[in-house]
């Protein structure tokens, strides 16, 4: 079976777990990407904004009979989407969910929303509309720490991020009024997110094509550098596994059942487990996640279960069995002469 992958950048581990299965074609804008050496075949394409990017693409679906394509890369997303019936006429499946979800998950408010419908716990988000007001008013900053209390029951410090920002690219957590105000001029469409403590998991969800899940892994975050997992572990918690299960099923939910694409393909979730044991999620991304190698390693092996979505056959979903694991990342370099 044939995959293709978008902005492989620096996906070196995932290009080798998948490789173990599948036959990879790997393209990207950028003509020095690591992992370009590593995969089957690499072709140099436009950038997603620009406009010959989507024929490039159907142009080398058709050349290398490609049977899924997978993107790495959020802000394509949308173009991908609009194209998925050219896709398909050339034989090649997209592994992206439902525009109607993919917008759900893009916009942190569109998250938000979907997460009170549900009655899924998440931290309150609102608009920088909804506080402008306050801020501009000349209130002291006591003041304005009553009226957020108050009126949103949000206290300092807050999160402050891009409305359709991408993993925790332009992330900032605000102390004060000073901060908050500056931070909510600086970001583009930002919005204002109540502040959770506690431990932070990115959870591992893989589904098939008609928006089951296959596997939930919770990973525990350790350590961060450059907004992506340098150490994590996966951990059998099962309340975020049943959590997580439940909030998939809602997604599914969301696309009527005359639509032949629902919650498919990977998902990397992001929550946080309180001091009181409360489960609240943060952040769906419809996408692989930076530390995916590890749920391969723990015994998900996704490759195989594209190989089965590819040929129609029935999958057993294998919820809750894997590995508990440690990984601890190390830089490492291509010399190339």
């Amino acid at each position: 079976m044939k995959l293709l992958i978008t902005a492989i950048g620096k996906r070196v581990q995932l290009i080798k777990y998948l490789k173990k299965n599948c036959t990879i074609v790997g393209v990207d804008a950028g003509d020095s990407a690591p992992a370009a050496n590593f995969v089957n075949k690499f072709y140099k394409v436009p950038r997603f904004n620009d406009q010959n990017y989507m024929d490039y693409l159907l142009n080398i679906c058709k050349k290398e009979s490609i049977d899924l394509l997978i993107p790495l890369h959020e802000y394509e997303f949308d173009i991908l989407c609009e194209n998925r019936s050219k896709l398909k006429k050339i034989g090649t499946t997209l592994m992206l969910s439902h525009k109607k979800i993919i917008d759900i998950c893009q916009n942190k408010l569109n998250t938000y929303r979907f997460f009170m419908e549900n009655d899924i716990g998440s931290p309150r988000s609102y608009s920088e509309n909804k506080i402008l007001e306050v801020l501009e008013n000349p209130n002291s900053e006591d003041n304005v720490k009553k009226f957020l209390e108050k009126e949103f029951k949000m206290r300092f410090p807050l999160i402050v991020k891009p409305i359709n920002g991408m993993g925790s690219e332009g992330v900032f957590k605000v102390r004060n009024v000073k901060e908050l105000k500056f931070f909510i001029d600086y970001i583009e469409n930002p919005i204002i997110q109540q502040y959770i403590g506690g431990t932070e998991y990115t959870i591992d969800v893989l589904c098939d094509l008609k928006g089951d899940a296959i596997s939930i892994v919770p990973r525990e975050r350790l350590e961060v550098r450059s907004g992506e997992v340098s150490k994590t572990r996966t951990v059998m918690h099962k309340e975020i596994i049943e959590e997580t299960y439940r909030l998939i099923k809602a997604l599914t939910k969301s696309v009527s059942n005359e639509e032949k694409v629902s919650v498919i393909g990977p998902y990397t979730i992001q929550c946080k487990v309180t001091e009181d044991n409360k489960i609240k999620f943060i952040e769906i991304n419809p996408r692989f996640g930076g530390g995916v190698p590890l749920t391969f390693e723990s015994g998900v092996d996704y490759g195989k279960y594209f190989n089965m979505m590819v040929d129609g056959e029935k999958i057993e979903p294998i919820i809750g069995q894997f590995k508990e694991m440690t990984m601890l990342r190390y830089d490492d370099a291509i010399f190339i002469g």
